[in-house]
């Protein structure tokens, strides 16, 4: 694959505030901005030079989208993995298809690091009461129960503290594919964001400390305050 160079169209599957911060620094970097969703007027179409709006489900909307474009991204993980695989079948799609296809879906995502080596919240798939009341007892309380997929800004998860939670917890996720996790009693949350370029180049932005209100991403601060001590 030759380099994406400015002047160039990036394709984005998905109109949110994620896509808008790409577009916008896109934009700056010269690069002319296209994006892909059910929606119209969106945070990232009102800054894009082209917003489509159509379902992610029309293929063939999809594929007319990447032909238009010089390369194809995504900028939540609740795109559908048939959308970036029909994307890819005229253009690269970055990350391919198969990265989306992990990390939109929780159990994937966890097996994969376990696979890997990882370190992992202990954690149970969840497909009855049962299931869950036996991984209750090996993991213990407090416990977070989440829907495998489809899970985002605090939404598709409950925290079950007793054995009084137990039933409401599984009726509320209405028979979907679950996860249950032990709780970790952390005091903060830091993420590195890092890129790797198919010549195998690697670029990082430093740690990034994550602040959260209601369960929701509030503030997120760059660099992090990190001791002398911390290893990373």
């Amino acid at each position: 694959m030759k380099p994406i160079l400015p002047g160039s169209v990036i394709g984005v599957l998905g109109s949110g505030q994620l896509g808008r911060m790409f577009a916008i620094a896109a934009r700056r970097m010269g690069y002319r901005v296209h994006t892909f969703s059910p929606e119209s007027d969106t945070p990232t179409g009102q800054v894009a030079d082209l917003e489509i709006e159509a379902s992610y489900d029309d293929l063939d909307a999809v594929r007319r989208f990447a032909r238009g474009v010089s390369v194809v991204t995504f900028e939540f993980e609740n795109v559908p993995a048939a959308t970036a695989e029909a994307a890819a079948e005229c253009i690269p799609v970055r990350p391919g298809g198969s990265v989306l296809h992990t990390t939109q879906n929780r159990l994937r995502e966890k097996n994969f690091l376990s696979r890997h080596r990882f370190p992992v919240t202990p954690f149970r798939v969840v497909n009855s009461e049962e299931d869950l009341r036996t991984g209750l007892l090996e993991l213990g309380f407090p416990a977070v129960l989440k829907t495998a997929g489809f899970g985002y800004d605090g939404k598709g998860q409950i925290k079950i503290t007793s054995d009084n939670d137990v039933s409401f917890a599984f009726r509320s996720m209405k028979k979907q594919e679950m996860v249950l996790e032990a709780f970790v009693n952390f005091s903060r949350e830091l993420s590195v964001i890092a890129a790797r370029g198919i010549d195998g180049g690697f670029a990082h932005w430093g740690v990034i400390e994550n602040i959260h209100r209601r369960h929701i991403l509030d503030i997120s601060i760059a660099p992090a305050a990190l001791s002398d001590n911390t290893k990373l």
